[in-house]
């Protein structure tokens, strides 16, 4: 008597291997037996037809807060996700000082746009060690699988306080070997590495640069060796990608080559098509892999479509400088659709947006097409909001009033700033060494929604496209991610392993527009966005998920990485 059975089932391992008809068994957390399994089961489920799949992993999460009071990790608990890894970019809640845990949740609002007072309502940690923080989420339900990586925001603000932001500052010898202790200790005590963000774009609150932006390269060089020591974690690494200049890009992966070289550590760092520098990343890509050829290993990632803030009447508008369209702001959104269908509050509106964008703006503002019930992010330049109100013979402010009043409100357009080349997007997801990732789950809540990546890339990628087989597609979401964070015990449907387990119905599979909600604590906002075609998600033995929706159980774990 088995305590679950997966009968009938396309299986696709997760190893690169092609769907194989088998049946899938499960004891406890695990997998026992994969192939044509006799007996019963407690619990049965019927995937005829179906693939079945290991749980995907999303690498660049920001939910470091949001899994202290949201159990199933929404959205990712829509698109398959079973584990997660939290503190990117440099960000994390630990260490910190008790009376500076409140500094920490500030960056996480201005850096990655999470409302500080809905961490501050939902959190549980109230500071301590990288080990206190994770203690904390051990005693808290999780839904998913969740993994941490320890910044260097935390660690460079614990040892060298407010000097910790200035451009010149060097850590004394104390400081230095201070960092280097709370490095070690939250690598003991389960981090899956070490994060740094170098972006001129991410400030704290009042401006000034996060900790570790202007960091030299023996600082930097001395955490790698520390996950040298320790004898595991990767080393996460945001570049100045904003500069139009490539010289910055190039010296940043010559430094990640040559800390990677002499510690033997793992770098992931994002590599996109960005609209200063179109061409770069070719560049890039070429550089990485003659560092990788010289024996370094440097695993950047992608985002599997445009990375776009989402634009639309319940959170910013592309006219937002217009004052009559800031005006409404402070209205409810049924307020603000009956302000577009009152005649002359329209007619300011028109007036005041004609006036607030230019055409080269609205050029770059596309319409978020839904077939059937599918979000499309295949944009084209017919789809672009000036296209659409030359089409309809309109100005554009005129355009997306009609088109929102049409929607009741819930009308979409995407400002793609990064990834805007659907065909380029697809030049680097076929690159050797690129991972999949930048989802940002649970960041950027009010403007960008990425985290159903996995689904697009499935139902676009492999099923539209043919850019790769379904066995490679999977890989990719699977065992690759999980290999690379050193989780050699998921990722794969093999007898052992953690029973994080898809049932998918490949035929629908879509991705579900995005939806403004406030369901965030104290009444915040945030988008969110679902899915279809995922029939069942495993999570540790138990279904987590059917059909999208929540079956009550909380079996993820806080997982804590080891040599």
């Amino acid at each position: 008597m088995y305590d679950v059975i997966i009968r009938g089932g396309d299986v696709v391992d997760g190893t690169g291997s092609e769907p194989k008809r088998a049946d899938v068994a499960i004891n406890g957390e695990r997998i026992v037996e994969v192939g044509v399994v006799e007996g019963e089961a407690k619990q049965t489920i019927n995937a005829t037809g179906k693939l079945v799949t290991p749980g995907f992993v999303d690498i660049h999460a920001h939910m470091d807060a949001q899994v202290m009071w949201d159990p199933i990790a929404s959205s990712p608990c829509w698109h398959g996700i079973t584990t997660i890894l939290n503190g990117n970019c440099g960000l994390s809640l630990a260490p910190a000082r008790p009376e500076e845990a409140g500094f920490l949740v500030k960056l996480l609002e201005s850096v990655e746009d999470i409302p500080a007072e809905a961490i501050l309502a939902g959190n549980r940690f109230p500071g301590g060690s990288f080990g206190d923080y994770l203690d904390t989420l051990d005693s808290l339900p999780m839904g998913v699988n969740v993994a941490s990586l320890v910044g260097h925001t935390a660690v460079r603000f614990q040892a060298m306080g407010e000097r910790s932001m200035e451009q010149d500052a060097e850590p004394s010898e104390e400081e230095g070997q201070a960092m280097l202790a709370s490095v070690k200790s939250a690598l003991d005590d389960g981090a899956f590495g070490f994060s740094t963000s170098r972006s001129f774009l991410h400030t704290t609150p009042d401006g000034r640069f996060v900790p570790g932006t202007f960091a030299g390269l023996d600082e930097l060089m001395s955490f790698g060796k520390v996950i040298q020591e320790a004898g595991h974690g990767i080393y996460g690494w945001v570049p100045p990608v904003e500069v139009g200049d490539p010289t910055p890009h190039e010296k940043e992966i010559e430094m990640m080559k040559e800390i990677s070289i002499a510690t033997g550590t793992a770098f992931t760092f994002a590599v996109v098509q960005n609209r200063d520098n179109p061409e770069l990343w070719r560049d890039l890509v070429g550089q990485i892999s003659r560092a990788n050829a010289q024996g370094a290993k440097l695993a950047p990632q992608t985002e599997v479509r445009s990375i776009g803030v989402v634009v639309g009447l319940p959170n910013i508008t592309p006219f937002d400088q217009s004052l009559a369209w800031l005006a409404l702001k402070d209205l409810a959104l049924e307020d603000r659709l009956e302000a577009l269908r009152d005649p002359e509050r329209r007619a300011q509106l028109v007036r005041g947006g004609n006036e607030a964008a230019t055409d080269e703006q609205l050029s770059m503002i596309y319409h978020l097409v839904v077939e059937d019930g599918n979000a499309r992010y295949d944009f084209s330049e017919e789809n672009s909001l000036l296209a659409i109100a030359k089409r309809r013979g309109t100005t554009a402010a005129d355009a997306f009033i009609d088109m929102v009043l049409e929607a009741d409100g819930k009308a979409y357009f995407i400002f793609p700033f990064a990834n805007y080349d659907i065909d380029i997007v697809g030049e680097l997801l076929s690159d050797p060494n690129m991972l999949l990732g930048l989802a940002d789950s649970g960041a950027h809540v009010g403007q960008i929604c990425d985290t159903s990546f996995s689904t697009f890339f499935l139902r676009y990628w492999v099923g539209e496209r043919g850019l790769m087989s379904i066995g490679e597609g999977i890989r990719k979401l699977t065992s690759e991610p999980a290999q690379f964070l050193g989780i050699g015990d998921r990722g794969e449907l093999r007898p052992g392993a953690f029973a994080d387990i898809n049932v998918i119905d490949q035929s629908k599979l879509s991705v579900h527009p995005p939806e403004y909600t406030d369901d965030l604590p104290a009444g915040a906002h945030r988008f969110i966005q679902r899915a279809s075609g995922y029939d069942y998600t495993l999570v540790n033995g138990q279904i987590f998920m059917k059909d999208g929706e929540h079956q009550g159980v909380s079996a993820g774990r806080v997982l804590r990485s080891s040599c």
